[in-house]
């Protein structure tokens, strides 16, 4: 029984080991970044163009600072000291102190950190007040029961259209934007110079904006009587999604296994049986869910583009926006709806990636 006793005993879990910490990262290296921190205040002063300063009071005497600039340099100091404490290593310390420096590069190019500070006066005093008491108390009678301004269409049919306009651009986009990137991709592109020919026309087809798209299909078809209509909105969104799904899909057509397409070419397969076999079933849950992505971002950007004029929700909510002196609640109404209608969506693209993929 001694003996069953002490085995038992002997067999024990081990204590758990200590992990080590890490080694202390060198202390030059870090005065090194507290050197750039201090060049980058130095900067920040010289190139400033707000006028605003703090006042330092020392008992004797008083320092001032010009405001930003010795915020931001408190924020770098800060950054240093947490990776200096956590023994973060120089290369990751000075990766974090470049994105202090950049943000306040390129928010002080755009006057961010002054806009900044009005943002409460502006919340709670004139227009802006009048405004968000109407978008928190919308008119939803004006969805349900009224019509498009000047003609006899309810309201309720615009969100019709702009459903409508979402399905055909996204069928007829993605399946575009499957063909592209199936050239595009060196994996299934005939030869390097198709794939290099279709990469530049996939840049070129993403580097313009939908709302840009829109001016130009209008310029080219022309407007109707209700505006610019539903045509030129749907190429606009079809173009917007063959940039998206060429994009995303030909990366994910460049990761594919390797092991399926030699079997293929071993089995004597052209390019296109290859394709079909081999790429195509290994990309298609990828390529679901980013049509049914880009659905739900066509829903929002049919409303964007009202900016221009085309027809759909985007088109009333412009008008409504025009009116803002009358039309806050309307506004309101729309936005709110525009919310429920994008996550249903959200939800039903959820319903569906689990029933197929």
């Amino acid at each position: 029984m001694t003996a069953v006793a002490e085995r038992s005993s002997s067999t024990a879990a081990p204590a758990p080991v200590k992990r080590p910490e890490p080694p202390k990262p060198p202390l030059q290296n870090y005065l090194l970044l507290v050197g750039v921190a201090a060049a980058a205040f130095a900067f920040f002063w010289w190139t400033r163009e707000d006028t605003s300063v703090l006042f330092l009071p020392l008992g004797f005497t008083t320092l001032w600072a010009p405001q930003w600039p010795l915020i931001g340099f408190l924020v770098m100091l800060a950054v240093v000291a947490f990776c200096w404490f956590t023994r973060t290593g120089p290369m990751a310390a000075f990766g974090g102190l470049s994105v202090v420096v950049l943000s306040y590069w390129a928010g002080s190019n755009i006057y961010f950190l002054d806009r900044v500070t009005e943002v409460p006066s502006r919340l709670t005093t004139g227009n802006t007040r009048d405004q968000l008491a109407g978008y928190f108390s919308p008119d939803w009678g004006y969805l349900l029961f009224s019509n498009v301004a000047g003609t006899s269409r309810p309201i309720w049919g615009e969100w019709l259209i702009t459903l409508c306009m979402a399905v055909v651009a996204t069928i007829v986009g993605c399946f575009i934007g499957l063909l592209l990137a199936m050239l595009a991709s060196p994996v299934s592109s005939f030869n390097k110079g198709t794939s290099q020919t279709m990469k530049a026309i996939n840049s070129v087809v993403r580097s313009i904006p939908d709302v840009a798209w829109a001016l130009l299909f209008a310029a080219f078809i022309g407007s109707t009587a209700y505006g610019f209509g539903a045509l030129a909105a749907v190429l606009a969104l079809i173009m917007f999604n063959i940039g998206i799904v060429a994009k995303l899909l030909g990366e994910s057509i460049d990761a594919v296994n390797l092991g399926p397409l030699e079997a293929a070419d071993a089995a004597g397969a052209n390019l296109i049986q290859r394709d079909r076999v081999a790429v195509l079933p290994a990309v298609m849950p990828s390529f679901v869910s980013y049509s049914l992505y880009v659905f739900e971002l066509n829903i929002r950007a049919s409303a964007a583009l009202g900016v221009v004029g085309v027809a759909g929700i985007g088109g009333e909510l412009s008008r409504q926006i025009g009116r803002m002196s009358q039309g806050y609640d309307n506004v309101g109404a729309i936005l709110w709806a525009l919310v429920l209608v994008v996550l249903l969506v959200d939800l039903l693209s959820m319903w569906i990636r689990r029933k197929l993929l």
